[in-house]
């Protein structure tokens, strides 16, 4: 290279490595380290390569003594899921620099995936000290807060997920003012859905007690969910959630009012499936003996968000791991997945293929009319376990180690849903004996 200044080899290095050539960047970087043995962005650099090629001992001898790189390195390892090796990294970096946000908060997240729950709400307090407007560290304070069930203080920390500098915040116009908890007699409301299906079902049965305050209410939810949640008493209107929004006095997320009410969940269920459409399935499923019991194994991938792919990588597992359930005698299992994963049950021998009727089902109310024609629901965490739980079905969920704050920590019942029950993973990816434990539980039904 003809133009071997610092800067050019640098710009050359990185260059190199972002486009995969390893050698080459590696080489680049070992240059550079003679002309600026010191240079933390290039140690930083050559110490992050060295992970992602598993050289792991190197990389933390190159890494210099200073804590923002153990926190780049404690970050790289945690996505390549080393989670003992990353924790070693970030209380390193702490060592040094005790007042690095970005390792408090980034060990706090590592202890909740590792389910050390008392410890992740400590340190993520830590985190909320040392940057007290930060969005998504008082996001993740609150819903450490809500797994353990300490409601009021999580319901207000889990506000902050609406500043508009939190991540995946989407800002829309929306009608009306903000509601705060203001009278609403004689005035209008809208209602809007956030986030996941699962998070509409779960959070739309507070469109009833808004509406008991004496307020028109209209609910905007994905356009998938209308049939479904058109049920729910008070309502006044629907609309879909990507359309025309109508004028309202007032706007909330359906997500806030737990906040702004300052109540738990009420009784379900809060929704009911079709009668004409019950009807239909249950003449399609009356043939099937029983107990019939429907299923879901995967979520949706998301993969255009890693984070929440990661996410679902963790809360699904292949269908092939559910044989157990499948081959259980006198069971009749009833597909209720969608998408990709669905195919999987084209892999398995024909004897341990559940019926797979969701070819026909378009939304989620037709969902609904199947799942009241059932004995039970197994489910991952999707919103397919919201809706049996809200229609108020027997339903079991599968959660992952880490599981969402809303299956609380400890207990296998859920406030949410009365006809729940929650099936934890002890330790992260081992679904074996979740499912065993569920497949004695379904044996001992039938």
């Amino acid at each position: 290279m003809a133009d071997s200044t610092p800067q050019t080899l640098f710009a050359a290095a990185v260059a190199a490595h972002g486009a995969g050539r390893q050698d080459e960047a590696a080489g680049l970087y070992r240059r550079l380290l003679i002309l600026l043995p010191a240079q933390a962005q290039v140690l930083d650099h050559f110490g992050l390569l060295l992970v992602s090629r598993g050289l792991l001992s190197r990389a933390i001898r190159v890494t210099p003594q200073a804590a923002e790189s153990w926190c780049n390195l404690g970050a790289v390892l945690r996505d390549q899921d080393a989670v003992a090796e990353a924790e070693t990294c970030f209380r390193r970096a702490l060592a040094l620099r005790p007042d690095l946000a970005a390792a408090v908060n980034n060990l706090a997240a590592l202890l909740k995936e590792t389910g050390r729950l008392s410890e992740t709400i400590g340190w993520f307090r830590a985190a909320a000290r040392l940057q007290p407007d930060h969005p998504d560290i008082r996001c993740n304070l609150g819903a450490a807060l809500l797994r353990a069930g300490l409601y009021e203080e999580g319901w207000r920390e889990h506000e902050w997920r609406l500043h508009p500098a939190a991540l995946g915040h989407q800002k829309r116009d929306l009608p009306g003012r903000p509601w705060r908890g203001e009278p609403l007699l004689g005035k209008s409301i809208l209602l809007y859905g956030e986030q996941g299906f699962g998070d509409m079902v779960q959070f739309a049965r507070y469109a009833t007690p808004v509406a008991a305050a004496g307020a028109k209410v209209v609910l905007a939810v994905a356009p998938e969910l209308i049939g479904l949640l058109s049920s729910i008493p008070g309502i006044s209107a629907l609309a879909p959630l990507n359309g025309p929004l109508p004028d309202c006095d007032y706007h909330a997320a359906l997500m806030s009012c737990p906040h702004i009410l300052g109540t738990l969940p009420g009784d379900a269920p809060y929704i009911a499936a079709a009668p004409d459409r019950v009807a239909v399935w249950a003449e399609r499923l009356k043939p099937l003996p029983g107990p019939r019991v429907g299923l879901v194994w995967a979520g949706s991938p998301r993969l255009n968000r890693p984070a929440l792919a990661r996410i679902d990588a963790q809360r699904s597992l292949p269908l092939a791991k559910l044989s157990p359930l499948l081959a259980l005698p006198g069971v009749t299992t009833v597909s209720l997945q969608k998408g990709e994963a669905a195919k999987q049950i084209a892999g398995l021998p024909e004897q341990l293929r559940p019926i797979d009727p969701m070819e026909e089902v378009s939304d989620f109310a037709e969902t609904a009319a199947i799942i009241a024609n059932l004995d039970l629901v197994i489910s991952v965490d999707t919103a397919v376990a919201h809706v049996a739980g809200a229609l108020g079905r027997p339903v079991w969920i599968l959660s992952r180690h880490d599981g969402c704050w809303r299956w609380l920590e400890g207990r296998d019942d859920s406030p949410w849903y009365p006809t729940m029950r929650v099936f934890h993973q002890e330790r992260p990816g081992k679904w074996g004996p979740v499912v065993e434990e569920v497949a004695r539980a379904l044996a001992a039904l039938s």
